[in-house]
């Protein structure tokens, strides 16, 4: 569907295109009130074994009279008007909840990746209000992996280390996403204590068309493996693109080609590869 017409972003009066704002911003603050999202994951692949290193929470919106809306759509209103808070603590409550009933029904041990924006981090409330969630759950925060994009809505890079380091004593595991653009420079590999990184979907989309997407990913890899730092590519929708990530070393795969995004309830341990 056009995103547009879920958050228009144009109208014919400013007065008009403010009152579908305030109107679109009330009908997602009352999704997260009422539970009226959901969660998607997909996995993510060792590409030596073929075995789930983790399932990747994303986040969906079903609006009535509209259809199903995906994070892009709504993530930066969130993010622009002040919701994000409210969204980023549901999506980690939901994924506790869900983690539990997936390890019951498949009887395996499964960590799940969660995406957080960097204005949450920026909260002194926000790392606390997680490990609350936590003992609510009885989970260890060793369960999660938190996935950040570092994008110009970061505004002091000391408050998202104060939160790596406060979550990283309890044992969560800290991810730089849609690493290798203009939004992810090298100096949050020092700043930052990652354990991984997620290569840009856009580099994987490009790698059996242009040689030179294939010798830069070749080069994230290398760096990564000197500093310690897992890598993971996403995008992955082809055969070629699969090989040719398994040829130049990459750690961990996802994407279509392997997975689609699913239901909790249609999770399988043939699918997870348990």
């Amino acid at each position: 569907m056009n995103p547009d017409q879920a958050f228009p972003r144009q109208s014919p009066t400013a007065s008009t295109a403010a009152n579908e704002t305030q109107s679109f911003l009330k009908n997602l603050a009352n999704a997260i009130a009422r539970d009226a999202l959901n969660l998607h994951y997909q996995p993510r692949y060792k590409l030596r074994t073929g075995k789930t290193t983790a399932l990747e929470a994303l986040v969906r919106w079903q609006r009535p009279e509209v259809g199903l809306l995906y994070p892009e759509t709504f993530i930066p209103a969130a993010e622009a008007h002040g919701l994000i808070y409210q969204l980023d603590i549901w999506v980690f409550e939901q994924c506790c909840k869900d983690l539990i009933w997936m390890r019951e029904q498949l009887k395996a041990s499964i960590r799940i990746s969660v995406n957080i924006s960097v204005l949450s981090c920026e909260s002194v409330y926000f790392s606390q209000k997680l490990i609350e969630l936590c003992k609510k759950y009885e989970l260890s925060m060793a369960d999660f992996i938190f996935e950040i994009t570092v994008s110009t809505h970061m505004h002091d890079i000391r408050k998202l280390k104060a939160f790596c380091v406060t979550l990283g004593n309890f044992g969560a595991e800290f991810c730089l996403d849609d690493f290798g653009t203009g939004q992810s420079p090298l100096r949050n590999l020092l700043e930052l204590p990652v354990s991984s990184i997620v290569i840009d979907r856009s580099l994987t989309h490009n790698i059996v068309s242009y040689e030179r997407c294939e010798i830069i990913i070749k080069h994230l890899i290398s760096l990564a493996d000197e500093l310690g730092i897992k890598t993971v590519a996403t995008g992955v929708e082809q055969n070629d693109q699969y090989k040719i990530l398994a040829a130049i070393g990459c750690d961990q795969i996802q994407g279509h080609y392997m997975s689609r995004p699913m239901n909790r309830k249609k999770l399988s341990a043939e699918i997870l590869g348990l």
